[in-house]
């Protein structure tokens, strides 16, 4: 079996330049920063728990020596203590200095203890040996702080293991105590740097989270949007740029539901050009579609605010006039009327010379409530087609039978006639 080693992607793992270059990131430098403060208060009590419990225990074991052990274990809960209200407060934009401080205090108590107290020299060398393991594991600093710390940490334990008494630490176990010593730091080291590329990695998965949430929002927005355009153009006609049926029956909806909740009448009308086929026939269908455009604005602007005209198919429109009764009705759709013949848009039959329509009108009310849509645009298309018949360029009305025996002079006859 042969085995290839990938050099190549062993040095570019070597020099993680990309970890680098997010190690510099003020973002990520702020979350290391919070990050550090937090771990950095809790191992602050995790210290003070250890000064209080360990010097207890070794009080209640070495008694001739409880004075110094005490003071020791004292100062130490003291600086921790200390460390973790400056943490929490002036120097909580800063907490690498406090975390370095304390550290290396730590150390130098367990050195003085070693050397003071003989009998605890092997105790202190277990403390000496573990701390760069329990740094690596619990402090979340930079990478040039932690070589910094390591490398005073070496010098200070090469001191310890030269002036420690050699009664209580044998040159073979100082030797062990070194060997020790460097694989605690390696292994330091080692820690430091792979959770340094665990932190790492997170922050740029939470990054790329990050973004891709923020495009999915942006997307969100712009669906929403494109939905909303696509709710209204599908509600308007393409060609003329008014609303067109679908709006039609839902706005009819509207008017019945305001016919049944409060009363009143609306005025229907319907408008259809004059011999329109004539014009695409002899003029094209590009003629004819810029004559339903303008026919459509004309439409819409010789109507109220508040009434709307509709695109019903081909060449016929559709228009809804609010709260108006016969006489209202009836003007509106010469209204309409006159308003197309204005526009003097020449028209290829010279029996008509210009473009008009013939127009067509009812009224609804609550007495409608009951019938269908179909009957009620019926009522309108029929009295269209009298105008029609009649001549053409002209307003028909067809009132219903409940219009009609309202009490009062009649206003308009049922074939259209004042």
């Amino acid at each position: 079996m042969r085995f290839q080693i990938d050099v190549a992607g062993i040095v570019t793992g070597i020099r993680s330049q990309d970890y680098f270059a997010v190690a510099k990131d003020r973002r990520f430098r702020a979350v290391e920063r919070h990050r550090l403060r937090t771990a950095a208060r809790t191992g602050m009590l995790i210290i003070i728990l250890v000064a209080v419990v360990g010097g207890t225990l070794s009080i209640a074991v070495h008694r001739a020596d409880s004075g110094l052990i005490l003071s020791l274990n004292a100062i130490i809960a003291l600086i921790a203590g200390l460390a973790y209200g400056l943490i929490g407060g002036r120097l909580r934009h800063d907490p690498e200095l406090v975390v370095f401080g304390v550290a290396s205090a730590v150390v130098v108590a367990c050195i003085v203890l070693g050397l003071l107290v003989p009998e605890l020299a092997v105790l202190a060398s277990g403390y000496l040996i573990l701390s760069p393991v329990v740094v690596s594991q619990v402090v979340t600093w930079r990478t040039w702080t932690h070589s910094l710390w390591l490398g005073l940490y070496v010098v200070a334990v090469m001191a310890f293991l030269v002036l420690a008494q050699a009664g209580y630490l044998s040159p073979l176990e100082k030797i062990d105590v070194a060997v020790l010593t460097m694989v605690a730091v390696v292994t330091s080291f080692c820690g430091h740097v792979i959770g340094f590329r665990v932190r790492v990695r997170s922050f740029q998965q939470l990054r790329t989270i990050q973004a891709l949430h923020r495009s999915f929002e942006r997307q969100a927005v712009d669906l929403s949007h494109a939905l909303a355009d696509l709710e209204r153009t599908s509600r308007v006609d393409p060609l003329t740029r008014i609303a067109n049926r679908m709006r039609l029956d839902e706005d009819f909806e509207g008017v019945r539901a305001q016919i049944n909740r409060s009363g009143g009448t609306f005025g229907l009308l319907e408008a259809d050009l004059d011999r329109f086929k004539s014009i695409n026939d002899q003029l094209g269908h590009l003629a004819g579609d810029d004559v339903l455009a303008a026919v459509a604005m004309a439409l819409q602007s010789a109507l109220r605010a508040g009434d709307h005209v509709y695109r019903y198919g081909g060449e016929e429109f559709i228009a809804l006039i609010a709260g108006a009764d016969a006489t209202a009705t009836r003007a509106t759709a010469e209204r309409l009327r006159a308003a197309i013949e204005a526009l003097a848009i020449p028209h290829p039959d010279p029996a008509l010379r210009v473009v008009t329509v013939s127009v067509g009108g009812t009224v609804i009310g609550p007495a409608d409530i009951d019938a269908t849509d179909g009957a009620l645009f019926d009522r309108a298309d029929r009295a269209m087609y009298t105008a029609k018949t009649s001549g053409r360029n002209r307003v028909a009305m067809e009132l219903p039978a409940w219009y009609r025996s309202l009490p009062g002079p009649a206003l308009v006859a049922v074939d259209g006639t004042a």
